[in-house]
């Protein structure tokens, strides 16, 4: 039993003595001898943790003393302001209590250089999830100016796709229609001319387009030359046979067709004097070159007719007498007699009806006052 109880002896020595040499060898060793790695800390000095601890802590405080308030977007859309204070950094969540933040920052600055940098976590924080909701908010166009004005409302759109359609009636209508020098002046039966009215701008047309001297207002005359070069590209061949009249001469005129067809008959072909628009210096009447239908109603299905019928407006003019417009107008059809009004009005009468006392509002002229 003696040798029995050495030998158990010795193997407890042998097996003691292999322990204290495991403890002896370091941390290091020990982990690689099992393949794995550790982190070595160094030996704590507790005076010196005590003051980082102390410094911490009143870092702490102060951060949670000065910290700003929270700022808050409801899901109205508009920041607010909350006066709770943040937590400081270190916090993980709003639950911690002052002695778990001021703990956890000591900890965190006394390991921060010793331990490696923790992975940022995938979930978001409380903080985050609770007090700064997903919100979608539509902002302005930034592309504008900050002093843009702001844009129409459907209602403005309409009102003013209604008043660009809807023409304005001081627009459509000229301002001067009395004057004996305006462009636009109407003479009719009721509305004549001054007896010793001439036009001062008085030019002669070109003799390529006349049959003899024939006046007109400078503007009515350059107008009517473009035209005649117009029709004469389409093979239309134009002639001017009477323009300019003065009072007396058109006294003259109609005092020879009282005696040849009456008065009945001359009031509806030819205006007394003061009354007609050959005064104006704006009215001429045309015929083509072989003269078979001159002044006569037939001129209107020739070929020069018709084109002077379609494309007169263009030029500013208007076949001032239309067929079956006699009550208006006071005058028979004459689909030789144009008048100047300009481009915009002549067009503006050819589009509509064709006669300018009712394009303009004025009344109808059909008979004179006496």
């Amino acid at each position: 039993m003696l040798r029995t109880s050495r030998v158990t002896f010795t193997a407890t020595t042998v097996t003691l003595a292999c322990l204290a040499g495991a403890l002896y060898a370091s941390p290091v060793v020990i982990a690689e001898t099992m393949g794995r790695e550790v982190t070595t800390y160094s030996l704590m000095n507790h005076e010196e943790f005590m003051r980082q601890r102390e410094q911490t802590t009143l870092q702490a405080t102060t951060d949670v003393d000065t910290a700003g308030p929270e700022s808050v977007m409801p899901e109205r859309g508009k920041w607010e302001t909350h006066g709770s204070a943040l937590a400081p950094a270190s916090s993980a969540t709003d639950e911690l209590t002052g002695s778990e933040n001021q703990d956890t920052a000591a900890n965190a600055h006394e390991t921060d250089e010793e331990k490696p940098p923790a992975e940022p976590s995938e979930e978001p924080t409380a903080r985050i999830t609770t007090e700064i909701p997903q919100v979608k908010v539509a902002l302005p166009d930034s592309s504008g100016s900050d002093n843009a004005e702001p844009s129409e409302t459907a209602e403005d759109t309409a009102d003013s796709r209604d008043h660009d359609s809807t023409p304005d009636p001081e627009e459509t209508v000229p301002e001067d229609l009395e004057s004996s020098d305006s462009v636009t002046v109407i003479v009719n039966k009721l509305r004549p001319l001054p007896a010793d009215y001439t036009p001062d701008d008085l030019v002669e047309l070109s003799s390529d387009f006349t049959e003899a001297t024939q006046q007109l207002r400078e503007e009515a005359a350059e107008a009517a030359e473009a035209m005649f070069v117009a029709a004469k590209d389409d093979d239309i061949e134009l002639q001017a046979v009477s323009s300019f009249r003065s009072y007396d001469y058109q006294q003259e005129l109609y005092d020879r067709y009282l005696e040849q067809y009456g008065a009945e008959n001359t009031n509806g072909m030819s205006a007394r004097p003061g009354h007609s628009e050959h005064q104006t210096g704006l009215a001429l009447d045309i015929d083509a070159l072989d003269g078979e239908h001159t002044l006569q109603t037939s001129f209107g299905e020739t070929a020069a007719g018709q084109w002077l019928a379609e494309h007169a407006h263009e030029y500013g003019f208007v076949v001032r007498y239309p067929d079956g417009a006699q009550d208006i107008t006071g005058f028979q059809y004459e689909p030789w007699h144009l008048r100047y009004f300009g481009e915009q009005y002549a067009t503006q009468i050819f589009e509509s009806s064709g006669v300018a006392e009712e394009e303009f509002g004025l009344e109808p002229a059909p008979d004179y006052k006496d």
